[in-house]
Order: C-alpha cells, then structure tokens, then sequence
C-alpha cells in the first residue's frame, strides 16, 4: 500500500530536514520533495542570531500496514499492563494474533467484545476505515471457536422459523459473524437471510422461504394468528358486535323491572 507522508520541520539547513525525513520514513533522500514555507533569524529585530527554515516535507512512500498494526497494537496492550502481545498469523495475511497470559481473559472480552474494539481503533488509526482488507485481529483462537458458535446458531435458528413460520432475527453482530450466517444457511432452499439495521445494531434476519406450489404445516403461532385473523374478519362482515362468551348475569334490579312491567293486551 503506498500513501503520501507529509511532515513540517523547522531546522537551520534544508539538507538537514532531507536527512530527517529520509531516517524517519526509512526512504532515500532523492524521493522526498522539499518546499521551504518561511525563513527568518532569531535575535534582535532579526538581525542577529541563526537562521531558522520552516521546511514542509512530502514522498510518496510504501507503507507495511501489518506491520504498523503489530507496533500499535503492542503499545495500546503495554499501556494498558496486559501480559500479551501480538504476532502476524501464519494463516491469514491481514490478521494479527494477540498472545500472552493475559490474552484470552482481557483480551477477548465478553462474546468478543474488547477484541472487536480493539480492531476497530487500529483500523481507524493506521489507516482508511473504508479501505480492504481490513487488519483483523484474533485471540487465542478465539474467532475459530466463535465461528462454530455461530454456526449452530444459524441451524438452529432456521430450525425455529421453520417451525413457527415466520422470520427470526438475531442478536446485533459484527460484520464477520453475520457474514458467517449468511454462508452457513446460503445453500439451503427453505430458508433466506439477509441483514437489516445500521451498526452498530446491524442484524441477521432468518426467513421461512415456501414455494407456491408447496403445502407446508404452519406453526402453532402462525395457525392462532390465522384463526384470530379470521373470526375479525367474519365479524366484520356480518357488522356484528362481539359476544361475550358467557351470557351476562341478570342481577336483582332487572328481575324487579321486569316482574314490574305491566303486560301489554
């Protein structure tokens, strides 16, 4: 990944600058352009004195995100007096794996929450978070372990639209463990996924998927929701009233008004 770096220094020669740009980004002088913004002299009136050259420095140079991902993440963990650190995975190329006695504790958090957070400053910090791949960031094969989680919660949760017949949604997740919901129920034809809501409350949604030629058995809260449905509807067309499902009891005054009124010849 190539990005330009930009730095302004302020020094008594421009070669000086050169040298200080070419030992900090580890690049030959010949590639860093030089532009001198302002000069002047220290002392009185700016008579007298060294001069000084604010001196604005610019290269196009190749940067080893993984790397920089390696130095940042160590550092946060220092501060933070955690007993890890990280290594560049030998399995995948743009993921790091945090290590130590006290990586599987602090690290992962609860359902992977402080390792998500600790992916997504590094991903802000480093470098664009729009950019691909994305540096991701493991725990003592946390992801591994959460990715058959996630599985037979996808199996399961399909199982449960099936039967009741209507979708199910899931807990909010990351970007990774809805992607890994997607491809565990995406060859299945009784059954479509898609995500809804924005992050960080985007989740997966498990529909039932019926044919129109199909004849399935509904589930039981599907069948009372058609029933009630129904006799709304029944209802509504006969413009009748409800009725109570006992008859109303007739208390001692209506006996009295009754036995009062008088019959008619």
């Amino acid at each position: 990944m190539t990005q330009e770096m930009k730095m302004t220094l302020e020094v008594s020669d421009v070669n000086d600058a050169l040298n200080e740009a070419s030992r900090q980004w580890k690049l030959p002088v010949e590639s860093i352009h030089a532009e001198i913004l302002s000069t002047e002299r220290e002392g009185f009136l700016g008579l007298f004195g060294n001069k000084k050259i604010r001196v604005e420095l610019t290269a196009e140079g190749k940067i080893d995100i993984m790397e920089r991902s390696r130095e940042f993440v160590d550092e946060v963990l220092r501060l933070m007096d955690f007993d890890a650190h990280s290594v560049q995975s030998e399995t995948e190329r743009n993921m790091l794996d945090i290590q130590g006695e006290d990586a599987a504790d602090y690290v992962v958090g609860h359902y992977g929450d402080a390792l998500k957070g600790m992916e997504y400053i590094v991903n802000l910090a480093l470098r664009d978070p729009k950019a691909e791949p994305r540096v991701r960031i493991d725990s003592c094969g946390y992801r591994e372990r959460r990715t058959k989680s996630l599985e037979r919660l996808a199996e399961a949760t399909a199982r449960q639209a099936l039967k009741y017949g209507r979708p199910m949604r899931l807990d909010p997740m990351a970007s990774w463990e809805r992607w890994v919901i997607h491809t565990t129920l995406k060859n299945r034809n009784d059954v479509t996924t898609e995500s809804v809501g924005e992050s960080p409350n985007r989740k997966v949604v498990i529909i039932p998927k019926f044919e129109p030629d199909e004849v399935r058995m509904p589930g039981p809260a599907t069948m009372r929701f058609r029933a009630q449905r129904e006799r709304t509807e029944r209802m509504n067309s006969n413009n009748n009233p409800p009725r109570s499902r006992y008859p109303r009891r007739r208390n001692r005054r209506d006996r009295d008004n009754r036995d009062s009124v008088e019959p008619q010849e």
